[in-house]
């Protein structure tokens, strides 16, 4: 009688721990990834992280997460980056024209976060 009793009570406990990770899953704010552009992922993809979280292809590519989240930087600044082809590295033999830029700059935009902490190279 002893074990149906701490058995019942072991189950009551899960049960009740179970319900209170659901209701804190159910009340916590869904944190979605922007949609990345299909153009971005096809032009800067081989050799940058596009995405959230992720690691660049090539080491010496920076993530788009760690660029938008560089000190100062602003919509302005990175679209006149992006403007100026003599900035980029000879490795990036790409031609941008103002369209590409501005889809490029709106997105890496959307990867601006309070939140964002740089991983540890």
């Amino acid at each position: 009688m002893r074990s149906l009793a701490i058995a019942t009570s072991a189950a009551l406990l899960a049960s009740c721990q179970a319900t209170g990770t659901e209701a804190e899953l159910a009340s916590a704010e869904p944190t979605e990834a922007p949609e990345v552009p299909v153009y971005v992922t096809a032009i800067c993809g081989d050799c940058h992280a596009v995405r959230p979280n992720a690691i660049s292809p090539n080491p010496e590519a920076p993530g788009f997460e760690d660029v938008a989240n560089s000190p100062g930087l602003t919509r302005e600044t990175l679209v006149t980056f992006l403007s100026d082809a003599h900035n980029y590295p000879l490795q990036m033999d790409v031609d941008l024209d103002e369209e590409d830029i501005e889809t490029i700059a709106d997105y890496m935009m959307t990867l601006q976060s309070d939140e964002y902490h740089r991983a540890p190279s």
